[in-house]
């Protein structure tokens, strides 16, 4: 027995039992969805993991404690920047009180006396790691004389009446802080030199790092819902002439969006997927019952793809959440075609299960080969390396292989049992058999006309002038129409930022180990900066201890006198005037540098001493992750980072042999990625024409029908280029992909009309059978492709643009261009009766 006999008699004599399938299949989807469905929104997912830069980035962003930092600011008018000044530390005090936030950053440590405190608490661990010369030179500075001589210059300079000796006595009277932080100051220039107010006085920044204890989608909405309650009243008591703007950004901020933003994609891309499919679908059959079974068919394609993708990867990304809409546009093109074929059985006499047996054998073939293409289309963005386009291309091609399935099996069980199919008046198939009769008769002026047409196209697409514009910036990946994305925005215009810089990661096995590392790094990047190849550079290198440097420098202590430095101190301050009891930090300083001196005392630990609370934090934490032995460093290349070129060049110039560095950063990540696009452009989609090319020779096994659909696709793909050209859409790294998913279903309609044309006997009757469902597929694949359009993700809604774009020029070529071209290689005479009703 037939396949198709088999189907026809199991769906139309075993129809309980085939519900019975259906049901319960749907159950174990759902059980398997509701136990252990997890979305992920790591937007990191989107880029290629296998790339150091990117791996990078993740690194960064995860294990760095700068991910659960919150950025405010409060955006005045240009006529209130005084009452803004005079609002700001109320604000910063009412985000202190805030349940969620463990610090706040309102302004520099330094003008603080609790930020100078927390300086000098910290004085004696970076004194002792110290390289061992400095250290010698530092600990000079308590030889009596030395005392005597310093005070006695800052007592003149005071009575000369400068400010600055005042400050110098009160933050370090002996003179020893100065050269145990010189190396944190030095390190440290490229974020000291951020500004936390805007130029023109018009914007405030906060930096607020919450209490969260992770940064997981669900936690940070339930974050962001309390910081959007405390902004609602934050601005109680502003009396400004305008109402107070106040912006907050962060990773929170974006997870929390993007995370509810994916939920708006799903259901805004679905729902417009399926009523634009519903529309065409209906406007080509006029039938109801058939509409609902092929939107049942593509709704449990869903389900399965779906159980099958959680059940694979354990976790889908935000990305593949997009193949939902992907797959109506795609799925119901098999339902298209068998339907149509179904209907044009019945019109001609059939009986119910022979006519649903006619249409699997006759388009069964077609609809396996279709399917074939677009999944291998699908999972070749596996080789992309990026998590969230493999997830989406492996869903993809699972649904498109059960649509077919289902397409040509369930779908029927909608279809109601008559003994003949009523004629109704179908203009879409009398169109499109006055075409095909005309095309059997006059092939040439189409086959002319069109193929001047496309070639034009596709000379105007292949040819480098109009360059087609590749974007390379963080831009091309931000999400669209958030309130965070947009408050960042807004902050980056009014803040005097120069470019970002670039990240430099290194792990150390051990402190000393991390502490060397930093000390080659920091000493070849001096060499770089002089050369004048970068601009400036900033390491942890002073917070980097060395338990070497530390043990050599605190048996150097046992040569200092501290109790002749001691009594110097308090005579000299007594001589020159000054109060013994306001002295009492320098005084700690000596008692603590002469206990650290008995061996049998731990080593100061910097982090242990340093106040949770304290504002240094904000500064120090973007140097050092969760896991201490795992740093950053910062460098300020001359000019923004935008090509490979500059990328292989900083890592030439920046890397050090024996040194484990990884750069990164999301400009320099999109630069270093440029080859990685090209690759995915030319060979990845070379080898998706390799793939067609190599099919279509086994399936028609005819040289002329092969060159056709070969020009065809390349026509489709070069009007495509054209076109994106010609609307000034830009390639980026992600729809580039969309060129091999254009080969691989562009190529399914030129299978649908060459097929049939091979085997037709009566062409009005054959070949406009399937042409109908071939347009109606084709404008739901555009679709279901430009349904994404409304998405919120951009690399979603660039995807199916660039891909609408290309299948409209691949239904072009195979209508204009594919069928009239094989009426002229293999001409078919027109039967009695298709001439007759011409005539």
């Amino acid at each position: 027995m037939r396949i198709s006999d088999f189907i026809a008699r199991t769906v139309t004599q075993r129809r309980a039992l085939v519900w019975c399938g259906v049901a319960a299949l749907t159950i174990v989807c759902i059980a398997i969805l509701i136990t252990s469905l997890r979305l992920d929104s790591e937007i990191f997912n989107v880029l290629p993991g296998r790339f150091s830069s990117v791996q990078g980035l993740k690194i960064y962003d995860h294990d760095f404690e700068q991910t659960r930092e919150l950025t405010f600011a409060l955006v005045s008018d240009s006529k209130d920047v005084d009452k803004l000044e005079e609002f700001a530390p109320v604000f910063a005090e009412r985000l202190r009180q805030q349940p969620w936030c463990a610090r706040v950053l309102a302004g520099s440590p330094m003008t603080t006396a609790e930020g100078i405190r927390d300086l000098q608490s910290i004085a004696v661990p970076l004194l002792l790691n110290l390289e061992p010369g400095a250290f010698d030179d530092a600990m000079s500075i308590l030889q009596p004389d030395k005392i005597r001589d310093r005070l006695h210059r800052l007592r003149e300079q005071i009575e000369a009446g400068s400010p600055r000796p005042q400050f110098e006595l009160s933050f370090d009277p002996l003179g020893l802080i100065g050269p145990a932080l010189k190396p944190f100051a030095q390190s440290t220039v490229i974020e000291q030199e951020q500004p936390l107010t805007s130029p023109d006085r018009t914007m405030r920044i906060f930096l607020v790092v919450t209490n969260q204890t992770s940064i997981s989608a669900f936690e940070c909405q339930r974050l962001m819902r309390r910081v959007n309650e405390f902004r609602t009243t934050a601005a109680e008591g502003w009396d400004g002439s305008q109402p107070l703007q106040i912006l907050v950004t962060g990773r929170s901020a974006f997870v929390s969006e993007i995370s509810l933003s994916m939920r708006y994609d799903v259901v805004a891309t679905i729902l417009g997927s399926i009523l634009l499919v519903s529309a065409i679908f209906f406007a080509g059959f006029r039938r109801w019952l058939p509409l609902a079974g092929m939107a049942l068919c593509l709704l449990l394609s869903c389900l399965v793809a779906l159980t099958a993708g959680q059940l694979l990867f354990g976790r889908l990304s935000m990305i593949s959440v997009g193949f939902c809409a992907i797959l109506v546009g795609l799925g119901v093109d098999f339902a298209i075609l068998t339907l149509g074929r179904y209907y044009q059985a019945r019109s001609d006499g059939e009986l119910h299960q022979q006519a649903i047996a006619t249409s699997v054998s006759k388009l069964g073939r077609a609809v396996f080969f279709g399917a074939l293409t677009t999944a291998v289309g699908f999972l070749a963005l596996v080789l992309s390396g990026a998590m969230s386009f493999a997830e989406l291309g492996v869903l993809i091609a699972i649904g498109i292989f059960v649509a077919a399935l289902f397409m040509c099996s369930i779908v029927f069980l909608f279809v109601r049992e008559r003994s003949r199919d009523r004629r109704t008046a179908d203009w879409l198939f009398d169109l499109v058999a006055r075409y095909v009769r005309w095309i059997a008769r006059r092939p040439l002026p189409m086959v002319t006309f069109s193929c001047a047409v496309l070639l034009l196209l596709t000379a105007i697409g292949f040819s480098p002038v109009p360059p087609i514009q590749f974007e390379a910036n963080t831009r091309s990946l931000q999400p669209k129409n958030i309130r965070a994305n947009q408050a960042l925005e807004s902050i980056m215009k009014k803040m005097p930022v120069r470019w970002e810089p670039v990240l430099a990661i290194i792990r150390g096995a051990n402190s000393q180990e991390l502490h060397d590392y930093w000390q080659k790094i920091s000493g070849h990047w001096q060499e770089v900066q002089a050369a004048g190849k970068i601009k400036a550079f900033s390491t942890p290198a002073a917070l980097c201890p060395s338990p070497i440097w530390m043990q050599q420098n605190r048996a150097r202590l046992h040569e200092t006198n501290f109790q002749e430095a001691h009594e110097t101190l308090t005579q000299t301050l007594e001589a020159e005037g000054f109060s013994v009891e306001a002295f009492a930090p320098a005084f700690v300083l000596l008692d603590d540098l002469q206990r650290i001196a008995d061996p049998s005392v731990p080593l100061p630990d910097w982090r242990k001493q340093l106040p949770e609370s304290s504002s240094w934090w904000f500064l120090i934490d973007r140097y050092f992750g969760h896991d201490p032995l795992l740093t950053a460093g910062f460098v300020m290349t001359n000019e923004p980072v935008t090509t490979h070129e500059q990328s292989e060049q900083l890592q030439r110039d920046l890397s050090m042999a024996g040194v484990p560095l990884v750069l990164t950063g999301w400009a320099f990540v999109l630069a270093d990625l440029q080859p990685w696009s090209r690759h995915q452009l030319l060979i990845i989609s070379a080898l998706m024409a390799i793939f067609d090319m190599s099919l279509l020779a086994i399936l028609y096994r005819d040289l002329r029908a092969w060159l056709i659909q070969i020009i065809t696709l390349a026509f489709g793909l070069g009007a495509m280029i054209a076109t994106m050209k010609l609307l000034n859409i830009h390639l980026n790294l992600l729809n580039v992909l969309s060129f091999r998913l254009v080969l691989a279903i562009g190529v399914d309609y030129g299978i649908y009309v060459v097929l049939v044309w091979q085997r037709a006997h009566n062409i009005q009757h054959d070949v406009a059978g399937v042409i109908k469902p071939v347009l109606l597929a084709g404008l739901t694949a555009i679709s279901g492709f430009g349904s994404l359009a409304l998405a919120r993700n951009p690399a979603l809604t660039g995807l199916g643009i660039a891909c609408a774009i290309g299948i409209f020029w691949s239904l072009v070529a195979t209508i204009f261009f594919t069928l009239p071209a094989m009426s002229v290689a293999k001409p078919k005479q027109l039967s009695a009766n298709s001439v007759k009703s011409e005539d």
